[in-house]
C-alpha cells in the first residue's frame, strides 16, 4: 500500500474535548493545522490501496465528531522528492534527486524551502514550473483525485445547506452513466448451427 498526503479541510477549528475525539475516531494519523487565511485543516498521511478511498476513510472519521465537518478536500505546497515524484506522475525520485544536485538537467533546480534532520521539503508549485519551463514537462495544474475529491465534498456541502443531500444523491446516480469511450462489453457468440445432413445418396449422384 501506498502512503498517501493530503489536506481535509474543516468547517471550524476543534477545541481541546473535539481535538481529543478526532484523536479517538483513529485520525491518530493527521494532524490539525491552520493557514494564515484563517482556514483550519488536517494534515494527513495516510497508507491506503488508492487515495480515494484514503480520503472517504478520513472523512468518515470526521464524521463521528458532532458539529465537525469536512468543507474540502487539498494538498499542500511542501513537498519531498518523493512527494513531488508521486505528484509528476511521469519522473521517479531518483530523477527529480539527480536534477536537484545537478547531476542531469540545465541546472538551477528550486533551492529547497526547509532542510532539517535529513530531510528536504520543496514548494511543489516551484518544482513544476521550472520542469515545465527547462524541460518541457506536461505537469497537469493538479491532481484529478484530488481535484474529483474537493469537488464532491463541496457539493454535499451546498447540498446540505439547501437541504437537498437526498435529491442529489439520486442526481448523483441518475447521472452516472458509461463515459463514449468506455469499452462496452461485446455479445458472446451463439453456438453454431449444425450443419443439414446431407438427404442425397451418394448412389444417386450422377
Amino acid at each position: 500500500m501506498k502512503t498517501w498526503s493530503f489536506r481535509i479541510m474543516l468547517n471550524r477549528a476543534p477545541n481541546d474535548e473535539e481535538t481529543d475525539a478526532l484523536y479517538e475516531a483513529g485520525l491518530d494519523d493527521c494532524a490539525v493545522a491552520g493557514g494564515p487565511d484563517g482556514s483550519v485543516y488536517l494534515m494527513c498521511e495516510r497508507e491506503g490501496e488508492s487515495l480515494l478511498e484514503t480520503i472517504t476513510s478520513v472523512l468518515i472519521q470526521v464524521s463521528k465528531v458532532n458539529e465537525l465537518w469536512a468543507v474540502g478536500v487539498g494538498q499542500g505546497d511542501a513537498v519531498t522528492l518523493g512527494d513531488a515524484a508521486r505528484r509528476h506522475g511521469g519522473r521517479t525520485q531518483a530523477s527529480l534527486r539527480q536534477l536537484a544536485s545537478g547531476q542531469r538537467g540545465p541546472g538551477g533546480f528550486p533551492e529547497p524551502l526547509i532542510e532539517a534532520d535529513n530531510i528536504s521539503l520543496y514548494s511543489w508549485a516551484e518544482i513544476s514550473e521550472w520542469l515545465r519551463i527547462k524541460l518541457g514537462d506536461d505537469i497537469p495544474p493538479g491532481n484529478r483525485e484530488i481535484a474529483l475529491a474537493d469537488a464532491t465534498v463541496k457539493l454535499a456541502c451546498r447540498a446540505g445547506s439547501l437541504h437537498r443531500a437526498s435529491q442529489v444523491r439520486d442526481l448523483l446516480e441518475m447521472a452516472c452513466r458509461p463515459l463514449p469511450n468506455e469499452p462496452k462489453s461485446e455479445a458472446k457468440p451463439g453456438p453454431k448451427p449444425e450443419a443439414k445432413p446431407d438427404t442425397k445418396s451418394k448412389a444417386g449422384v450422377a
